[in-house]
């Protein structure tokens, strides 16, 4: 019944639950080599119960049985999230332990079909359909082999082959979104209706790798670039350069519309928050900001060296005087610009923010450009933005 590989070692996943526990036995029957983790987070009061059940279960069939006991207090916030973080790095633990080469998750075709349902209800900008048969969550291989499988037919199959279980009475209600879809739309399904929103999930994510291809194509910050797409294609543009930043960057469609109209504005700078990001608009292109990475440095040199700094590389080995920096100068100060230095051009003093200015400067990059200063404290130094900079091999210094 299963396609997996008998060569390697899983790790099952278990919760007692009848989807987990068809697994268990087909792994056992047909001969695989695995071992059981079980996560208690005692929510429930059958909790115990079901932990003991499982264990006398793992014992009967010589089974090895690793449990997460959760004896913090998870509190109803945002409850399901933290669930998932305390499994999943508990199954990184035992695979980096124990050397399993893949996790067994028993998610079926009920789970897939409310998962999709509920992405189209919340208009989730996701980047997947579905559930994913085997995707990498916490760096971990994950293979869900029951995604063929209908919750009625597991249940048959364990009543059939007496196989015990627990029964979540959580799921039988109706207080989250997912129970109510579950009850009141994927349960009322006939075989038609299955392969039909099946079909749809296909053809969903067959529309999803189409845009994905076209908007990887994309290598520039221009907003006119991103202006050519449909709303579709520059909705799942801006999530994935979030996600440059950070993995796991989420946005809205709402949000999403109204940074495109952003977009299409005339206005010079433009900033708007976005999941603990910052989408900045200069001009005529964008970037996003880490609202928590720290915009001040500096860095003391006290003689000729190279640096080599998140923020800038300088080699000062050779020859600086396209720098104005000479051996008088050290030692030398390279930090961020700071809102009331000035520098001297042609004899007159220019303030750096009128200078960032006229350059044009992206509102972002004017807190972390790096000017040079000398032992005297004044800027002797300040290298000038360029929108499309290329660096040359012999450049001595130049701004990440």
């Amino acid at each position: 019944m299963l396609s997996l590989d008998k060569n390697q070692k899983y790790l099952l996943a278990c919760s007692h639950g009848p989807d987990s526990m068809a697994l268990f036995y087909m792994l056992k029957e047909e001969g695989y080599k695995f071992a059981v983790a079980h996560v208690n987070y005692h929510l429930r009061e059958e909790s115990n119960l079901e932990q003991e059940q499982l264990e006398a279960y793992c014992a009967k069939n010589n089974v090895q049985l690793y449990v997460k006991d959760v004896d913090e207090v998870l509190g109803n916030n945002n409850l399901e999230e933290k669930c998932r973080i305390i499994r999943y790095t508990f199954f990184k633990d035992l695979v980096n332990q124990y050397g399993f080469d893949a996790v067994l998750i028993a998610h079926n075709q009920d789970d897939l079909i409310e998962t999709y349902l509920m992405q189209k209800r919340r208009q989730n900008l996701v980047q997947f359909f579905g559930i994913k048969e085997k995707p990498i969550i916490f760096d971990v291989k994950i293979i869900r082999p029951l995604l063929s499988y209908s919750k009625q037919e597991l249940l048959m199959f364990c009543d059939l082959n007496k196989v015990e279980y627990s029964i979540d009475k959580t799921n039988l209600e109706n207080t989250f979104l997912r129970n109510q879809i579950r009850h009141q739309i994927v349960e009322r399904m006939n075989k038609f209706d299955r392969k039909k929103i099946l079909r749809e999930i296909d053809d969903e994510n067959l529309r999803l790798n189409v845009i994905n291809d076209k908007i990887s194509r994309i290598n520039s910050n221009k907003c006119e670039d991103y202006n050519r797409l449909t709303d579709d294609e520059f909705l799942y543009a801006i999530v994935k350069r979030g996600r440059e930043l950070k993995p796991d960057f989420t946005m809205s469609r709402n949000q999403g519309l109204e940074i495109r109209k952003i977009f299409q504005s005339y206005k010079a700078n433009v900033s708007v928050n976005v999941s603990d990001l910052t989408l900045v608009k200069s001009y005529d292109s964008f970037q996003f900001v880490d609202q928590d990475k720290e915009a001040n440095f500096s860095y003391k040199i006290d003689s000729p060296c190279v640096l080599d700094t998140e923020y800038f590389y300088l080699d000062f080995t050779g020859d600086t005087s396209n720098r104005n920096v000479g051996k008088e100068d050290y030692p030398l100060t390279i930090r961020n610009a700071q809102p009331n230095d000035v520098y001297l051009i042609k004899g007159y003093e220019k303030q750096l923010r009128r200078l960032f200015i006229d350059w044009k400067v992206p509102v972002p990059l004017r807190k972390r450009w790096p000017v040079i200063i000398n032992k005297n404290g004044t800027v002797i130094y300040v290298p000038r933005y360029q929108k499309d900079f290329k660096k040359e091999n012999n450049c001595n210094f130049y701004v990440k």
